[in-house]
């Protein structure tokens, strides 16, 4: 009995149970002549891995400084991945539910992006959470991933995000739409490759808003991403972009030292509308950052926010921001 035991211990594969993780952002903000100290975010994330097969991820943002109710509480993810490539000829993945867009650019997830704030492209482009099914299949080096989700939203965001004095809202925001009410789905995919040094790709998304004369809805991207002598890195990407007869466009570069606990960034981004009536926006943001404890980040952040009025009979806007942070998670 104990030899069998024994065999039917070790042949039997031992997955992780359930895991609850989280996270916190303390900050300490200036804008302009304002000063307060805030909880900009707080996740909580629940894991499981039922098998080789199967793993499951849902996760809750808290947003304690907005003033919208609906606002403070937010469904960041919720989807299923299944892994299926034991039963097809080729390494393929799909993930069903609400979570990051994996098919379009490269999605801001907080290591990937390297700044605590999200830029202007990610704000326009890259920021929402998409519902739907994604796919994500790998030949090699080669990666294809495609998605049909829940069209976009077009909505507004602030810069900077949950201000403390002044903010400039943009005019194209790509948002969630957690359930469509229109006849439309959207299509969304990228080709890339990666290796250890590279990742880059070219992205698409094509849907259409209601059934008007100008309803195209659609983003073509391009994006890179190099990681040189272990320590410094390059990241860029652009977005041409139609909105219901509106052209605009979006583009940002980052570059950056990581050694060990240390990290140095600074990114450039900008936002331009064909529309004499719709500021163009550029940002320069700096971050450094210190990893005192794996889970323990010390953070100093600042954004340089600006304005092109055009003709629009607008003043700009004293929206600069600088914070001290500390990220902590368990």
């Amino acid at each position: 009995m104990i030899i069998l035991a024994v065999l039917a211990t070790t042949a039997v594969p031992v997955y992780a149970e359930s895991e609850i993780h989280g996270f916190a952002q303390v900050q300490a903000v200036a804008e302009d002549t304002n000063y307060s100290y805030q909880i900009s975010r707080f996740g909580l994330r629940a894991t499981e891995k039922f098998d080789e097969e199967f793993d499951i991820l849902t996760e809750i943002y808290i947003h304690p400084t907005t003033n919208v109710v609906q606002g403070r509480v937010y469904m960041e993810s919720a989807y299923v991945n299944w892994h299926l490539a034991e039963r097809l000829p080729w390494d393929f993945h799909l993930r069903i539910g609400k979570g990051r867009n994996i098919c379009y650019g490269q999605a801001p997830f907080y290591s990937r992006r390297r700044t605590s704030d999200y830029s202007l492209y990610s704000e326009a482009f890259t920021q929402l959470r998409v519902l739907g099914i994604q796919s994500t299949s790998n030949f090699g080096p080669i990666m294809v991933n495609l998605g049909i989700i829940n069209p976009y939203t077009n909505a507004g965001r602030r810069v900077p995000d949950f201000p403390i004095g002044d903010s400039v809202t943009l005019q194209m925001s790509d948002r969630d739409t957690d359930m469509s009410a229109i006849q439309r789905v959207g299509g969304v995919g990228r080709i890339g490759y990666h290796d250890e040094i590279f990742n880059v790709g070219a992205s698409a998304y094509v849907s259409e808003t209601e059934a008007d004369d100008d309803n195209e809805y659609t983003r073509f991207g391009v994006d890179g991403e190099a990681k040189l002598a272990d320590v410094f890195l390059v990241q860029g990407q652009f977005t041409a972009a139609q909105t219901m007869g509106l052209d605009h466009n979006g583009f940002e570069i980052l570059g950056g030292y990581e050694q060990g606990k240390l990290g140095c960034y600074a990114r450039y981004g900008m936002l331009t509308y064909d529309n004499d009536l719709i500021m163009d926006v550029d940002q320069i943001m700096l971050s450094v950052i210190y990893k005192i404890r794996p889970r323990i980040h010390y953070r100093l952040e600042a954004l340089i926010n600006g304005e092109d009025t055009k003709d629009t009979g607008m003043d700009e806007v004293c929206n600069n921001r600088l914070f001290g942070e500390i990220l902590f998670a368990f």
